[in-house]
């Protein structure tokens, strides 16, 4: 990715600037107004171009960078008619059209687009009370709009005479386009309605410079009224560019269960309120009633019956749904394997599963409204208060133990996983997962030597060790009985970098995260430092099911207590032939190893296919230590394009293997061997030297490179002095080096980001890798030097149909923009997702709809299609529209 490619300047105005700006403009007008003709008419009407002229340069990048550019694009579009709208009514000869009618088509542009910044969802949601508040907003401000001008003017409004024609007309424009605004104040939240407000206060200030304008073309010249004029455009125009600034938050849709705000429900009821009461004033003061307004009151009066009926029909649906929600969640929670216990901020119990009941040997109901350390062994109630009271401060879950008494004096260890919620506004409460592990004794019809196996204990998490596994397996085994083993691997048990064991209470939490997933009959046991097993009844795709579902519960980008963990496991089933446990486990480690070699969250199951992948992985990791030597390997380049200046800004160097007899090798399979061993830094040596080579000897000084460098070369202590060989024997400027890294590597140790820093320093640019795919923290992205966001190709799974993906593609460009940083998107495959992206703001893009990657030779001719290929993408885009 190429940061250093020029693009638009930034962005200088602010709503400081912008009000700054408005307050100078009406001074200025002001003071022409007290000029001798003709110098008041000139600089009147020159202070209105510089507020005209300076808000449209304003407004198109604000636009542009704003979360609804589509909006305020129009609101541009909308203003520039009205402006030249005015204009030739104006200064046209013969022209018998007021100035204001020649504004009101431009002014009606911008209608509907406000109504765009209402979220989607909303609209669905209640499309019926939307409706209704509008038509109620639309005859509320035309009542307001009768009555204020028969107060001041002391006579109906006729249409009689020209003059009046147009005050009818702008009257009615004026009442639509502020009853717009009402409805997106009302159906809008937080920083959007912020934005609406101000927006809504930029139509009112244009609307009423467009009344005044029409009593300036009465007056013919520089009066009061076109002062006014001027000075409410001015103040209009300023406001809407302070909304369109504003507007950066990305647009979201309430959720279905959330109630209309006090806004929404009030101001529908308060802008009728305002009408009425202005109808009542003028009543009074001139002791006449017209048609017109008895028509619009008893409209209004009928549209408040509408609006009300719709708001209690709506009310009905959601307290329906509420309702099903809760019958859901307590079905949900009635059938869960694990009892849940809900406790408030004192730890008193507000609701209990029935599962509770049955460890307690008594009803759920008698524990509703009592402390949980009531019934907890006195030794144990100083652990369980800290273990509940005590903020979590990461993400992950804390376990604890404790000994609880049942009705009939025995005691049952009780362990139990407490999720605390209570800074969750919809929760506000403490979840405890509670699971029964207290153990029993083995039948009695078994044999000693059973019950002394299974009597060995793991002592960090007191699950069966692996001598119970092989006795349990043996019994499995005589029997016949259809079974299965699971064998999961957990990376990170032992720390990698400095060679030692987790602590206890991370193991004890990966076996509580195990044991809640685990069915009933299920047998956990802990058979290695970094070794889980699972013992079921059932077939090899029971015990598939349960190994993906044992994985998803260590995920590599949720820290458990702290610390990275990973895991990857192998499934077999007990066969009829199988005479001896270790024949099954075997063939369980043999599964786990292949899942280990396929990387973390991968499941397999024990198969002659999983066998020959085995072999021939062990094949090439052979054949790759001598590729570089024999020439096998070689560099493509695929094009990073910038949509702003319609060509590519950079290129990506992506490595290849030609195997002699298997071909063409996926990076995916061979980049993980390499990365195994210090080959990758070997490789990744060659990869900067060959590439920077490669761009440097090319015609093209705006041409960046990236390259993709290994948490093991990074580690490794050499990328700063092998990059600075590369840059030396290149000739490459540093400012034109990309350097891609992965987020694990980002948080690894200080010498990292101290090496970093100094390829910084020689112009180097630093890249984010599949950013969000991995140890996702965004407070890293503050602390560290990165340049670069690289969005992931998973981000744009169903961004063509989905809101929520539409919504995270924007998110990830404000959250780079607003750190200064480009965002690359990867893998664009379709002229709709490029559209998308373009509408967006998203500026650099990379995938085959643009350019595949590339041999060296034809790089200058696939940079130089890069245009064409961006108008094609269009084209097809506008015909898929148009289908």
């Amino acid at each position: 990715m190429n940061p250093e490619v020029p693009g638009a300047p930034p962005m200088r105005a602010t709503p400081r600037r912008v009000a700054v700006g408005a307050v100078l403009l009406c001074l200025g007008i002001a003071v022409s107004a007290t000029w001798p003709a003709p110098a008041s008419d000139i600089g009147v009407a020159a202070c209105a171009v510089v507020a005209f002229l300076g808000a449209a340069a304003w407004a198109l990048p604000a636009a542009r960078r704003s979360s609804h550019p589509a909006v305020w694009g129009w609101y541009v579009v909308g203003l520039v008619v009205a402006g030249a709208g005015a204009a030739l009514a104006l200064h046209v000869p013969g022209s018998v059209v007021p100035m204001t009618m020649g504004a009101l088509p431009g002014l009606l542009l911008t209608v509907l687009p406000l109504l765009r910044l209402i979220p989607v969802g909303t609209w669905r949601q209640l499309r019926g009370q939307l409706v209704s508040s509008l038509l109620l907003f639309l005859v509320s401000c035309l009542l307001c709009a009768l009555a204020a001008f028969e107060l001041v003017s002391g006579r109906e409004l006729t249409l009689d005479t020209a003059f009046d024609a147009t005050l009818v007309t702008t009257g009615i424009t004026l009442a639509l386009l502020i009853a717009m605004g009402l409805l997106v104040v009302s159906s809008t939240a937080g920083e959007l309605r912020r934005v609406a407000v101000l927006a809504l206060f930029g139509q009112v200030a244009i609307n009423l410079a467009l009344v005044l304008m029409a009593f300036s073309d009465e007056a013919h010249g520089t009066t009061p009224p076109l002062v006014m004029t001027a000075v409410c455009a001015t103040v209009g125009l300023s406001l809407l560019l302070s909304a369109a600034l504003l507007d950066t938050a990305p647009p979201t849709a309430s959720p279905a269960d959330t109630p209309p705000s006090l806004v929404a429900a009030l101001l529908p009821h308060l802008t009728a309120l305002g009408g009425g009461l202005l109808l009542l004033l003028g009543v009074l003061v001139h002791d006449r009633l017209g048609l017109t307004q008895t028509a619009l009151a008893g409209l209004g009066l009928v549209l408040l019956v509408v609006l009300q009926t719709v708001s209690w029909r709506d009310g009905r649906d959601l307290t329906r749904r509420l309702q099903r929600s809760e019958a859901y969640f307590r079905a949900v929670v009635r059938s869960a394997v694990d009892p849940v216990v809900i406790l408030d901020g004192q730890l008193t119990i507000t609701w209990t599963s029935p599962g509770m009941g049955d460890i307690l040997g008594r009803e759920p109901g008698r524990l509703t409204g009592r402390d949980v350390r009531v019934a907890v062994h006195p030794d144990d109630r100083a652990a369980l208060t800290a273990a509940l009271l005590t903020p979590q401060t990461d993400r992950g879950d804390r376990t604890t133990t404790a000994r609880v008494r049942r009705e009939d004096g025995t005691w049952r260890l009780v362990q139990g996983v407490v999720r605390d919620l209570r800074q969750d506004p919809d929760v506000g409460a403490l979840v405890l997962y509670c699971r029964d592990i207290t153990r029993t004794d083995p039948p009695a019809q078994a044999d000693a030597g059973l019950r002394a196996a299974v009597g060995g204990t793991d002592p960090d998490t007191g699950l069966p060790d692996r001598s119970a596994l092989v006795a349990d397996l043996a019994g499995v085994v005589a029997a016949g009985a259809r079974s299965a083993v699971v064998k999961v691997w957990v990376t990170g048990l032992a720390d990698a970098h400095r060679g030692t064991a987790a602590p206890a209470d991370v193991v004890a939490e990966v076996a509580g995260r195990f044991s809640r997933v685990l069915r009933t009959g299920d047998r956990l046991f802990r058979t290695g430092p970094q070794e889980f097993a699972v013992l079921l009844e059932g077939t090899i795709s029971d015990a598939e099911t349960l190994a993906h579902r044992l994985v998803s519960t260590v995920g590599a980008d949720v820290p458990v207590l702290g610390l990275r963990l990973s895991a990857s496991a192998g499934a077999t089933a007990v066969e009829a032939e199988d005479h001896e446990p270790v024949q099954v486990l075997r063939r369980a480690a043999m599964a786990m190893a292949s899942a280990r070699t396929a990387g973390p969250g991968r499941v397999r199951r024990h198969s002659v296919a999983a066998l020959i992948a085995a072999n021939r992985q062990e094949a090439l990791r052979a054949d790759l230590s001598r590729a570089l030597d024999r020439g096998e390997l070689r560099l493509v380049y695929q094009p990073v394009v910038d949509l702003a200046l319609q060509r590519a800004g950079s290129v990506e160097a992506l490595l290849r293997w030609q195997h002699p007899v298997w071909g063409a090798i996926s990076p995916a399979e061979f980049i993980p061997l390499a990365e195994e061993s210090t080959l990758v830094t070997t490789l990744g040596r060659w990869i900067l030297h060959t590439a920077t080579a490669a761009i440097a000897a090319l015609d093209r000084p705006d041409l960046s490179v990236a390259v993709n460098v290994a948490a093991r070369h990074v580690r490794s202590g050499q990328l700063l002095a092998d990059v600075r060989d590369a840059l030396a024997a290149s000739g490459l400027p540093g400012d034109r080096l990309v350097l891609e890294l992965t987020e694990s590597v980002l948080l690894d140790e200080a010498h990292v980001t101290d090496d970093l820093e100094a390829l910084r320093r020689l112009g180097v640019r630093i890249a984010v890798d599949d950013f969000g795919t991995g140890w996702s923290s965004l407070a890293y992205l503050v602390g560290l030097p990165i340049d670069v966001l690289k969005m992931d190709r998973q981000f744009l799974a169903s961004v063509e149909s989905g809101p929520r993906h539409q919504a995270l593609c924007r998110s990830v460009l404000h959250l780079g923009t607003s750190l200064d940083m480009d965002v690359v998107v990867e893998g664009v495959e379709t002229a709709r997702e490029l559209q998308l992206l373009r509408d967006m703001g998203h500026r650099f893009v990379q995938g085959f709809l643009l350019a595949r990657p590339t041999e060296l030779e034809r790089l200058e001719a696939t940079l130089d299609t890069i245009p064409v290929a961006l108008l094609a993408g269009a084209a097809d885009d506008v015909r898929e529209v148009a289908l």
